[in-house]
């Protein structure tokens, strides 16, 4: 199950997340999550999909300020990705936010 979590996030992080410049905060959130995976293959194969993204996709400022604020803020580690958290890691939407 924890396996399955972890792949999920990595698909959303490549393809919700990812922009096309080089380096670029989405792409450096998509990379901590491949960290988190269990295995060095499923690693490797979370690199490849993080790339395709960032050759395919490309994201507004605010997206990117977005990514930033969440790499800035720490939230997102093995941790909360491992317990299924997807709010730590800017995978789902927090709909208290939209009264702030």
């Amino acid at each position: 199950m924890t396996t399955r979590i972890i792949t999920s996030l990595t698909l959303l992080v490549a393809l919700a997340l990812l922009a096309s410049a080089c380096g670029s905060a989405c792409e450096d959130l998509a990379n901590k999550v491949c960290k988190c995976q269990p295995t060095e293959a499923k690693k490797d194969r979370c690199k490849i999909n993080v790339d395709a993204a960032v050759r395919n996709f490309d994201l507004s400022d605010e997206q990117e300020d977005r990514c930033q604020k969440i790499l800035d803020e720490g939230t997102c580690t093995c941790e909360a990705v491992l317990a299924g958290d997807l709010f730590a890691c800017g995978l789902s939407f927090d709909p208290m936010g939209a009264y702030e």
